[in-house]
């Protein structure tokens, strides 16, 4: 009885159990399918977040995900383990020529020659992306990026790899149909009747106006034209190169690469994109040689030609191809870039380019590049544009908006702005262009297979090589100048120095009283040139930059002293106090944790009453 009362009682507990045991496992089933999806929502957002801004709005008008190709800037998160990092820091002569090694020596103490950005890309996670089926076009160290071509369903499965932080588009820029850049003119017979036409040493020929305006000629008679400095010319190919105006370049021997159609040859090739009439042009203006009929500023210079645009095609410039193309230059030890590249939006509005509105020297891709080649040491001049004035806004084309770069606009034979010359301000309150030189009526080489003779044309592509001309020949009178100090130079030395305007920038340049003044100069500070250092006292350049999100900021005092050690904005705001007390004589090591401010140019200034100076860096993120 007792057995069956127990049996009897215990059967509807044991269902009860049961029936509890099946509702725990079907909330606890139930809550883990939940977790499972939220996990996989949240991996869906975070992967979906690495898309550009830019990039998802043009998805959101894609109709053919399978087919339409997209020109993609595809970001990494890494570079790979720290003993290869380590590695490739430690010695820069792997990948950098002995040139490039001298010329960062003047811009960055001795063991933080190389950083972050120069070691090579991660090529387990390049050829991941091969193996995919992804085209490649360009490889960027520098950003941590390969441009590439991808659809729509190609980016929504490179977003699922770990590896990939980021995805946008590559930004592309044109001429407009009616820039006078394009005009065709007349052709000029050579005049090889050999009459000096002034009372200098050389016989300047038709080109002596041109000369004359920039006060080139008499740096040229005291020796100074352009010997030992390499210039890197960036434009859409560079046809008739046997112009013997060219003579000069070829007897020096140049380097050449085609980043459109990637092969050594510039010239212009059956079958292949882009017409090269254009860099032919530019490049008579900045080293070309020819005794009664043309001579430019920087004969005596060696030269690296790179053709980064493609006239055939809708989107002449990419500004992959042109970042690609200063790295190249950077690793052979150019001194100088000098593109003329004068572009501006696509079309009105086009969200597949820049527009004025990103002209603050740190929004666009192309400026960031043009401002890292600064940084390591070389001179960068790039056209204004070709765009006009207007009463509102700059007319500006980047990269011409960088802080470090050397904005070119253009004058007439009057020393007057000329009508097409691009204006500033910036959209963050800088003064462009920087300088000008003569833009109207240029004599250049014949761009015309086979000819000898010579034309003329107009536009900010044209005083620009005469401008990275000059910046040649004052390399020529102090080879231990930094690109800031140069560009200091030429504006202290133009003639509107003492009253800088968004039309003209600091002015007409003035070659010979810039040659004079870089006889005298020693040293400098980033805003005034000085003739020395107080002896002891160094700021050095910070380590890594660019960096994310931490770097390292070393100086030295000669004595104890009051230190202050600021960091600022490109508006020139107050953003952080690393140091502000007494400290003994010594060397000293501060980290700057940037981990709440926005990617972009900083600028960090030491002050000990004695000694003053400041240095640029780039937050990366």
């Amino acid at each position: 009885m007792s057995i069956f009362v127990k049996l009897k009682h215990s059967q509807p507990q044991l269902l009860i159990n049961t029936k509890m045991k099946k509702k725990n496992y079907l909330l606890i089933f139930t809550i883990a399918v939940i977790a499972i999806f939220s996990l996989q929502g949240f991996n869906n957002s975070v992967n979906e977040n690495k898309i550009g801004k830019t990039l998802r709005e043009i998805l959101s008008l894609n109709t053919d995900k399978i087919n339409t190709k997209n020109l993609i800037w595809i970001t990494f998160t890494d570079k790979g383990n720290t003993d290869f990092i380590n590695s490739k820091i430690s010695h820069p002569e792997t990948f950098l020529t002995q040139r490039a090694i001298e010329r960062r020596m003047k811009v960055k103490p001795a063991n933080a020659l190389v950083d972050f950005s120069d070691i090579p890309l991660n090529y387990e996670y390049v050829n991941e992306l091969i193996n995919s089926g992804i085209e490649i076009k360009n490889k960027s160290k520098w950003f941590n990026s390969v441009s590439c071509y991808a659809t729509e369903n190609q980016i929504e499965q490179l977003i699922e790899n770990n590896f990939v932080r980021k995805v946008d588009i590559v930004k592309t820029f044109k001429k407009s149909d009616t820039d006078n850049e394009l005009n065709i003119n007349p052709e000029i017979e050579a005049d090889n009747n050999g009459n000096q036409n002034s009372s200098y040493s050389l016989n300047y020929g038709t080109s002596l106006a041109q000369m004359q305006l920039i006060n080139v000629p008499i740096a040229q008679d005291s020796g100074y034209a352009g010997q030992g400095v390499v210039i890197a010319s960036f434009d859409a190919g560079f046809e008739n190169l046997q112009h013997p105006v060219f003579d000069s370049i070829r007897g020096r021997g140049y380097r050449s690469y085609d980043f459109v159609n990637h092969d050594t040859i510039v010239g212009n090739q059956n079958g292949q994109m882009g017409e090269g009439s254009h860099g032919t042009q530019t490049l008579s203006l900045v080293g070309g040689y020819k005794s009664g009929n043309l001579i430019s500023p920087a004969f005596r210079s060696k030269y690296i030609l790179a053709k980064t645009e493609n006239t055939d095609s809708e989107t002449p410039l990419e500004e992959d191809n042109w970042i690609a193309a200063a790295e190249w230059v950077d690793s052979l030890g150019a001194d100088i870039i000098t593109s003329s590249l004068g572009y501006i939006a696509m079309d009105p509005g086009s969200i597949r380019s820049y527009d004025w509105t990103w002209m603050n020297g740190d929004s666009c891709f192309i400026t960031i590049g043009a401002d890292m080649a600064v940084n390591k040491g070389i001179i960068v001049c790039n056209s204004a544009g070709n765009e006009g004035f207007n009463a509102t806004h700059n007319t500006l084309g980047a990269p011409s908006d960088g802080d470090s770069v050397i904005a070119v606009g253009s004058v007439n034979s009057n020393k007057s702005r000329s009508s097409f010359s691009s204006v500033g301000l910036t959209v963050d309150g800088r003064i462009k262009p920087d300088v000008c030189a003569l833009g109207n009526g240029n004599v250049v080489a014949s761009p015309n297979n086979g000819s000898t003779g010579y034309t003329s044309g107009s536009g900010t592509s044209f005083s620009c090589p005469m401008t990275a001309g000059v910046c040649a020949v004052i390399l020529s009178a102090n080879p231990n100048l930094t690109p800031m100090q140069v560009r200091q130079i030429l504006r202290q030395t133009s003639d509107s120095s003492a009253t800088p305007n968004r039309l003209r920038g600091w002015g007409l340049i003035n070659c010979w009283e810039a040659v004079k003044l870089a006889r005298l100069i020693t040293g400098i500070n980033n805003n005034n040139i000085q003739t020395s250092v107080p002896e002891g006292f160094s700021l050095r350049q910070n380590y890594p930059n660019p960096f994310n999100p931490t770097t390292k900021i070393n100086y030295k005092l000669q004595i104890t002293n009051y230190v202050s050690l600021k960091i600022y904005n490109v508006l020139g705001n107050e953003m952080k106090t690393l140091v502000n007390e007494k400290q003994n004589a010594g060397s000293y090591t501060v980290t700057f944790d940037a981990s709440g401010f926005s990617s972009g140019i900083y600028f960090y200034t030491i002050n000990t009453g004695n000694f003053i100076q400041t240095k640029k860096m780039t937050l990366l993120k």
